[in-house]
């Protein structure tokens, strides 16, 4: 009989510590919205930079990970392409281009009732040699969470993309950013 709990709190442990993706990004359609309404030429999208100990998230000891290539500044990328492709603003060719660098961002688990994540996005927007905006962009989001991981965990997991959403909807309301963008 011990034989039997020692190899179930084995495969237990196990599974709690299996790397899990981040849901691909599903673009906000008012993030959409608001692009369409600023009156601008087309931009092309940068290199998202994410340093390497940002590349995982902990939630409760499972590895949380980005699902679009190796970081969180791919996966951000993603998503800033998917919202001005959407809007019509984005061209590959185009002279100003949004690039940036992942600061920080986390997502906790560990409340009994309620789930909290930030992030923060250093952006810049260039057209040539010449930086038209620099700003450090943050966002933060609440979300269900429990004592139980089978739920915490799945809701943690489901909080990055509309963290996410948050960002760019803060970057596209940013005022500098539109003007740099027009």
């Amino acid at each position: 009989m011990k034989y039997k709990s020692l190899l179930t709190l084995i495969t237990v442990l196990a599974l709690s510590a299996c790397t899990i993706q981040v849901p691909q990004y599903r673009a906000d359609i008012s993030n959409v919205s608001k692009l369409k309404e600023i009156p601008n030429e087309s931009v092309s999208v940068g290199k998202i930079k994410s340093e390497k100990n940002l590349n995982k998230i902990s939630l409760r000891g499972s590895p949380l990970v980005s699902s679009v290539g190796d970081s969180y500044g791919e996966y951000i990328e993603n998503a800033l392409l998917q919202e001005l492709k959407l809007a019509k603003l984005w061209s590959g060719v185009a002279k100003k281009q949004v690039s940036g660098s992942l600061v920080d961002h986390d997502i906790d688990v560990t409340g009994f009732s309620e789930g909290d994540a930030f992030i923060k996005v250093n952006f810049v927007v260039s057209e040539g040699n010449v930086n038209l905006f620099e700003k450090t962009i943050s966002a933060e989001h609440t979300f269900d969470s429990s004592f139980m991981g089978a739920i915490a965990i799945p809701n943690g997991q489901q909080s990055y993309v509309e963290l996410v959403q948050k960002l760019l909807k803060n970057l596209y309301s940013d005022k500098d950013f539109i003007e740099a963008i027009k």
